[in-house]
């Protein structure tokens, strides 16, 4: 037996066991852990874990990621315990290091104030995915339930618009399965009716009689995707691998910017004026005068800079600046940076 976590895990009988008793797992996922297993906490690169998982047949990437998710949701808390190497693969860690704190080469010396926003602005873990189905029609409903329950995602099921805005929301990574078609409305009414709340899901449309015109109109406001009735499994869990994915990119990219303004706001007032004049192209010497101090107080500012930014360049700091709107001429800047360099 292996252990992961709570689970221990038979890779003769080829099963799974928690402190209840047998767990069910699809088989396509048990290869996937099997082949994180055998490398023994070494990466497995996404196309090694393709071609040994479906050895006879072409499939897209976004299976894998679908069955990883689904692994993921099994070990519950320890959904750590399989690390994603972005554009590369996954490992998996039987036992998580802890980690000690080190001090960065660039830090300068003695300790520097982080604020409490810097320390709060952690990125998001790939958290559980769920899809919201709305469908008029019971039996499409339990259908697309089901088929989601196999892949190991969960979902919810509403028969209307307002049934579906009732329900609160918790924050977890979604999409939606909307069909275009309703009792009362039309699928395009309640993609409206969203965006005028804020409400951001990937939608993904589904009609039984799609057109040219109809697929564009959904495409144009925003939909992930357009399915026509009667798809295949494949075709459905790719489209809702690829929402929950899209959810977790526009996710990390938000909470990048906010760990990067936290950052910023971090700088001392003058710290701030020396940035400025950086991104303007300016060297030391230059800062010193513009600033009525000593060419090596200016040099001291742009070293604290560097470490709180956590840039090791100065062309990685202007595109931080860049992303945050501090510095909207990113072209004229990346010059300057460059010439600094």
């Amino acid at each position: 037996m292996i252990r992961i976590g709570k689970l221990s895990v038979s890779l003769e009988r080829r099963e799974v066991f928690d402190p209840h008793g047998v767990v069910k797992l699809g088989s396509r996922a048990f290869d996937v852990l099997a082949e994180l297993i055998a490398a023994k906490g070494q990466l497995v690169s996404k196309d090694q874990l393709l071609a040994r998982v479906w050895p006879d047949l072409v499939v897209e990437e976004n299976n894998l990621q679908v069955h990883v998710s689904a692994l993921r949701k099994l070990l519950g808390n320890e959904r750590e315990a399989i690390r994603t190497v972005p554009g590369r693969g996954y490992r998996l860690i039987l036992e998580p290091p802890v980690p000690a704190p080190v001090q960065a080469w660039w830090a300068p010396p003695g300790p520097v104030p982080v604020s409490a926003e810097i320390a709060d602005a952690t990125l998001p873990a790939d958290d559980h995915a769920q899809v919201y189905i709305v469908d008029d029609e019971p039996g499409v409903r339990s259908a697309l339930a089901r088929l989601l329950r196999s892949a190991g995602i969960p979902s919810q099921t509403f028969a209307c618009a307002e049934d579906f805005f009732a329900e609160p929301r918790d924050g977890a990574v979604a999409c939606l399965l909307l069909d275009v078609n309703l009792a009362n409305a039309s699928g395009f009414d309640l993609q409206e009716a969203m965006a005028a709340r804020g409400l951001e899901l990937p939608i993904i449309f589904m009609t039984g009689y799609g057109t040219i015109p109809m697929s564009v109109r959904a495409i144009k406001a925003g939909a992930q995707e357009f399915l026509t009735k009667p798809f295949d499994e494949t075709q459905l869990l790719d489209a809702v691998a690829t929402a929950f994915a899209t959810v977790r990119s526009e996710r990390q990219a938000r909470a990048s910017r906010q760990l990067l303004r936290a950052r910023y706001q971090s700088l001392t007032r003058r710290e701030q004026q020396v940035l400025m004049l950086l991104l303007q192209g300016r060297i030391n010497k230059q800062i010193a005068a513009d600033l009525g101090t000593r060419e090596v107080t200016a040099k001291v500012h742009k070293k604290h800079i560097m470490a709180k930014m956590q840039a090791r360049t100065l062309v990685e700091l202007v595109r931080q600046c860049q992303r945050i709107g501090v510095l909207p001429e990113l072209d004229e800047a990346l010059a300057g940076a460059e010439r600094w360099a």
